[in-house]
């Protein structure tokens, strides 16, 4: 089977970027008949290395005097799909982000062709009329939804919070499959039983619905008071359209003690470094469809703190792995309790959130995409 991998921009670094990546390269252990095409706007090498299986194939300009940015950019993908489907002949092309218009490109090139769409979430929240463009810019069309997701053959989607919004806004179904966290996670083994220190971390871009700048604030001002040695580690890449916020959050962490500001892009060795010395991890953000830094966090023994109005919650068993709050004193209360532990009552918690994480493993994430890609085409395409 040959298979055409659509991502716009595989040279930024992001979740679904990065699920991208974790999902093309086990697929390809998982099956060594396989064959895969990637198109993309741009690729970081080092990250996604070409193979013998693997090719990758950017995106053509048309060279045409066009106006109209969409026009310009729908035509630009046309012109490569239409190349990419006669000359390399893929069996079925699988879209990791949450926009039909690709998987409608390729129907009208060649009408009938199978398609797949990885969704995680059924419209784009952080468009603005100020970021359109850098989003066309990235042959990204957000602002282009309609009813075309029943169009696609096969519906993927990250946590059933997902799944719910794309049936109310759409009236159509999907197959839930929970993304994957990198083997780097596993192949580490955390002491569950170590004493470790009154951290705090939270992960997530600098971006004001993350609520990061509360985050600081609920530290400052509840948790600080009550754990005198509690300290706050925040992780994050700021982004070019909310670089207002970012300055915000930087002189709100400098004017409050304990508060650390990581802004440079960490490898996975440092991230579970950071992870292994923290106690408690936060999500402040509401209605996440699903984050992969919870589980991260939760494979190296940290109890997360997460909103139940989110995708997140279908993690947590709460008070046996973890804690779903509805409000901020709840998690002020969580987070103080979390810190002020039994140290025999934590080391249980670590251990059930270290096997909750065994879940979302890259292999468990490959197998059941490649379930549902194969079950359409028919054996002779397997």
């Amino acid at each position: 089977m040959k298979i055409l991998l659509i991502h716009p921009h595989l040279d930024l670094v992001g979740g679904s970027e990065n699920l991208t990546r974790i999902l093309l390269y086990e697929l390809a252990e998982y099956c060594p008949l396989c064959e895969f095409v990637v198109a993309t706007r741009a690729r970081k090498e080092e990250l996604f290395p070409e193979s013998k299986r693997i090719k990758f194939v950017y995106f053509r300009k048309s060279g045409l005097d066009i106006k109209c940015p969409i026009t310009s950019k729908i035509i630009d993908l046309v012109i490569t799909y239409d190349e990419i489907i006669h000359q390399e002949t893929p069996d079925v092309a699988l879209i990791m982000i949450q926009e039909p218009v690709h998987a409608l490109l390729l129907k009208t090139i060649k009408p009938g062709y199978r398609t797949a769409i990885y969704i995680h979430y059924p419209f784009e929240e952080e468009l603005t009329e100020a970021n359109l463009l850098k989003f066309l810019e990235l042959y990204r069309f957000p602002n282009i939804y309609n009813d075309y997701y029943r169009y696609v053959d096969i519906r993927f989607v990250n946590s059933h919070y997902t799944l719910e919004a794309l049936y109310r806004h759409y009236q159509v179904d999907a197959s839930v499959v929970y993304p994957a966290i990198s083997w780097h996670y596993f192949e580490h083994e955390p002491d569950v039983n170590e004493k470790r220190s009154n951290t705090i971390i939270t992960v997530g871009r600098f971006v004001p619905h993350k609520r990061i700048d509360l985050m600081i604030k609920l530290f400052r001002d509840y948790i600080k008071p009550k754990v005198p040695d509690s300290r706050l580690i925040v992780i994050g890449i700021p982004d070019v359209r909310y670089m207002d916020y970012y300055n915000e959050i930087y002189k709100l962490a400098e004017e409050t003690r304990d508060v650390e500001v990581i802004t440079k892009a960490l490898s996975e060795e440092d991230m579970i470094r950071y992870y292994s010395d923290s106690k408690v991890y936060v999500h402040l953000r509401l209605g996440e469809h699903f984050g992969m830094a919870p589980v991260e966090a939760m494979s190296q023994g940290v109890i997360p703190v997460i909103p139940r109005a989110s995708g997140l919650a279908e993690l947590v068993t709460h008070g046996k792995d973890g804690f779903l709050f509805d409000n901020e004193r709840e998690l002020v209360e969580y987070v103080i309790q979390i810190l002020n532990m039994d140290h025999e009552k934590i080391v249980a918690m670590r251990k059930r959130a270290v096997r909750t994480s065994y879940y979302f493993t890259p292999s468990r994430f490959a197998r059941e995409i490649y379930y549902h890609l194969t079950a359409t085409l028919g054996p002779e395409k397997q």
